[in-house]
């Protein structure tokens, strides 16, 4: 899949590997998902340090300019209050 750009997150639970590299594409569900409009976030694979990361991924930038992420930011990305909890009779 192309994304529409990569962000690198640290998550310190994954000890061995946790710098994680993510893909994200603005409406990246198919029409037939609930999820349509959503962005769409793929893990894509986790390194042992940050230079690991941005050797496989340069598209993350430069040493000087990463893009990172958080779980934090992207909260709001996968905000679902539109999906209905009521059966579907």
């Amino acid at each position: 899949m192309d994304y529409d750009y990569k962000q690198l997150h640290f998550n310190e639970e994954l000890a061995r590997e946790p710098w994680v590299v993510k893909g994200y594409k603005h409406d990246g569900y198919p029409s037939t998902s609930v999820c349509v409009g959503m962005t769409k976030i793929d893990f894509l694979e986790s390194y042992e340090s940050e230079k690991d990361a941005v050797d496989a991924h340069p598209e993350l930038g430069t040493e000087d300019d990463i893009s990172y992420g958080s779980a934090f930011l992207d909260e709001p990305l996968k905000d679902v209050s539109h999906i209905s909890n009521e059966p579907i009779i």
